[in-house]
Formats: C-alpha cells, structure tokens, sequence
C-alpha cells in the first residue's frame, strides 16, 4: 500500500467512525498505525519470510513529519477549526464568516462546500476555482508548504471538475497566483494569490468580484 492509498483509507475509516472533529487527528494517527502494521504483516505473510520487528508507533510519527516537509499537512500539527479559518481570513483579507459559508475543514482535507454550478460556468473555471480556494486555504489556514495537489486534485474532482488531461496545463498553468512546483505533485502560490483566491470567493459566492455585490 502506497502513502497516498494510507491516508486515504485511514481518513475514510475516521470520517466512517463519526469521531468529534476535536478528536479526529489522534483517531487518524491510530487508522494509520493500524493499516500499517497490517499491511506489513500480510507481506511479511505472503513472502515467507522471518517476521520483521514491530514498527514502534514514533516511526510513523516521523514518517508523516517526513511527508509534512514535502507538503502534504502534518496530521499531528493540524489547526482546529477556529484556527483554521482566523489565519486564512488574515492572510487574505476575506470576512471569516464568508470563509466559513464555502469551505469546509475535515481532518486534513478542504472541502468546497458551494455547489459546483456556482464555481463557473464551464469545467475549466470550477476547475480555477476550486484550485485558488482549496490550495490558498490548505497554504495559509494549514500552513501547508509547498501545498499538496493531490489534494487539490482530489477535491476538484469530488466537485466534478477534475480533468486529468487537462489541470496541470490548461487550468493550472495559466493561473497567476498559483503555480505547478518542482513537480506535478506540489502546487506553490506566488505573491499575486490573493487577487485570484478573492476572486475565486466572490464567484462562489454569487457576487462581483468587483463590486463586491
């Protein structure tokens, strides 16, 4: 089982559990521990080969601390909710209370909460829109550096948006504030995400960016 694969099935078996969001980083940490140790098990089974010393549960604090320098959000440095939202509306300048009417934090996922009719009116701008909210609020409301466009790529396409031929070129690559890393997996914001991560909240909020109606 991949990283990737982990962390998706262990979030999914927290989400299923209905822990208190209070809660939900140490019930990751204990999913992650879990699916580990029985991953490594069955291969130690199937291979034939003499059993290998337990993995103290602090080497897999080490190994997301690792993933965490990568990008991807640290799930024993998580922010509450509270936290969440205030770094994000200082960072960019955005009403919290609108902040917290379109995104959703979940564990270490951001949801867009808005319907996807609202994000644009064709793939490529939900698309646009769904990256400039989701990667500006997993940089500045997770602290998440360079941010992780798995994610990205995972929310865009729980909003029917996502296309794989297409997002790294024609809907990321165009975009000022936003921009690919030093690979397909990392996402980097430029000192102009603001512009677009305002813009990106007024559509989804049904008014102008401009007039602010």
């Amino acid at each position: 089982m991949n990283v990737d694969e982990l962390i998706e099935r262990a979030w999914k078996a927290v989400e299923k559990a209905g822990v208190s969001v209070a809660a939900q980083p140490t019930a990751f940490k204990e999913a992650v521990d879990f699916l580990r140790d029985g991953d490594e098990g069955g291969a130690r089974g199937s291979s034939g080969g003499a059993p290998k010393p337990t993995r103290h549960r602090s080497s897999a604090g080490q190994s997301r601390r690792n993933e965490a320098s990568s990008g991807a959000a640290d799930a024993d440095n998580l922010p509450d909710e509270n936290t969440f939202f205030a770094q994000l509306a200082d960072e960019s300048g955005v009403e919290e209370q609108e902040l917290r009417d379109l995104l959703q934090l979940a564990g270490a996922k951001v949801h867009v909460t808005t319907p996807a009719r609202n994000l644009g009116t064709n793939t490529s701008e939900q698309a646009r829109t769904v990256i400039a909210l989701v990667a500006g609020a997993r940089s500045k409301g997770l602290s998440e550096k360079p941010v992780d466009a798995e994610a990205v790529r995972r929310e865009a396409d729980r909003k029917h948006c996502y296309d794989s031929t297409n997002f790294s070129g024609a809907h990321l690559r165009p975009m000022k504030g936003f921009n690919v890393g030093s690979s397909r997996n990392e996402i980097v914001l430029t000192s102009k995400w603001i512009d677009e991560f305002k813009e990106a909240v007024a559509k989804a909020s049904g008014r102008s960016p401009d007039t602010g109606e």
